[in-house]
Formats: C-alpha cells, sequence, structure tokens
C-alpha cells in the first residue's frame, strides 16, 4: 500500500468532515472563506459594481468568476520534508 501524502492526507480529512456537514454549515463556511479571500485593496466602487450585477438567474460559479480579479486564493506552501 503506497503511503499518502500530507496533502491526500488533508483532503481525505476534509472531505470526511464536509460529507457530515449539513447544507446550512457549509454555506456558512464558504462565505466565510470568501470573506477572507476578498483583495483589501478592492474598493468600494468594485463592490457596488458586482453588487448591482448580481442576478438571481446567475450560478454561484458565475457569481464568483465576476469577482475573481478581487479575491486573492493563494497556493498552498509546499510542506517542509518530515524530520
Amino acid at each position: 500500500m503506497a503511503t499518502k501524502t500530507r496533502e491526500e492526507l488533508i483532503r481525505e480529512y476534509a472531505e470526511f468532515t464536509a460529507d457530515r456537514m449539513s447544507e446550512d454549515t457549509l454555506k456558512r463556511i464558504a462565505v466565510i472563506t470568501l470573506l477572507a479571500n476578498i483583495d483589501p485593496n478592492s474598493t468600494l466602487a468594485d463592490w457596488e459594481d458586482y453588487v448591482a450585477r448580481m442576478d438571481p438567474n446567475m450560478e454561484s460559479e458565475d457569481l464568483l468568476q465576476m469577482i475573481q480579479p478581487h479575491v486573492i486564493m493563494t497556493k498552498p506552501v509546499q510542506a517542509r520534508a518530515s524530520d
């Protein structure tokens, strides 16, 4: 049996945990995560524009794509080798 990487174990844990969450909990986590990843250099005008362009018929993927210029998601940092 192959040994899992740190990233694989983290993903396994996250998926296992998420599978046990209610839809409401998942939505609250999504809001918190999105808020934590908004570019602090975005302006009031940027957000007035985004809110004005919101459409009830848009999918969440479309809404996230629209604000992508002001989302600062970073790649995970490579873990150092185990001692």
